[in-house]
């Protein structure tokens, strides 16, 4: 493997790494109402969106001479929706922190349990960035459709707990729009394991 590919698969590793490490801050946030942690995870968003473009348009080019580049193409714009999505996620928790917005312990719960959920598979997904491994893929695959089922039933669940007045019409807002940001990470992750894996899977078969 060309030099080069190493460094950029590298990077593109400890990216995901603070991904985990950007989630892991946004929970602690959440829970204890920390606005401190949420600036600490826009720095490395910010740093990985500033570097994404030329790491692109690299990988793009090195891909074309050199095959074991081919799979990691799409990965680093995989990485900055994973950014985005994050940092939309973040700007609830600000303002569910800046306007004193109260979550029931049930919706805490909740929260809390998906983002814990989202690390156990952004962990993977690093590692598969570095070891294109197809057990761990699977793993993050099955764990991305647990978290979308989950999530759907906590929606459905808030649905109604909404229509019997027991929800603030803006919490309620913030909580849909975190529970949407949470499948969209999920997705994103899910597509960069399957991606890194797809030609590895064919071989086995």
């Amino acid at each position: 493997m060309k030099p080069r590919v190493k460094e950029i698969i590298k990077t593109l590793h400890e990216a995901g790494n603070d991904a985990e490490d950007c989630l892991s801050l946004l929970q602690t946030s959440f829970l204890y109402h920390s606005l401190q942690h949420l600036h600490e995870c826009r720095k490395k968003i910010h740093h990985f969106r500033d570097i994404e473009p030329q790491l692109t348009r690299e990988i793009a080019e090195l891909a074309r001479e050199h095959t074991d580049a081919k799979p990691y193409v799409s990965v680093p714009v995989h990485l900055a929706r994973i950014g985005e999505c994050t940092e939309k996620l973040g700007g609830c928790i600000e303002k569910m922190v800046k306007e004193r917005v109260l979550f029931s312990d049930r919706a805490i719960e909740e929260v809390t349990y998906l983002l814990q959920r989202l690390m156990d598979i952004l962990r993977p997904m690093s590692d598969i960035i570095l070891a294109r491994n197809t057990i761990l893929a699977k793993y993050v695959n099955e764990s991305e459709a647990g978290v979308v089922r989950r999530a759907l039933e906590y929606a459905t669940l808030h649905e109604e707990r909404l229509i019997e007045g027991l929800c603030i019409p803006f919490a309620s807002s913030l909580y849909i729009n975190m529970l949407d940001e949470i499948k969209n990470i999920g997705w994103h992750a899910k597509e960069i394991a399957t991606k890194l894996t797809a030609d590895m899977a064919v071989e086995v078969q």
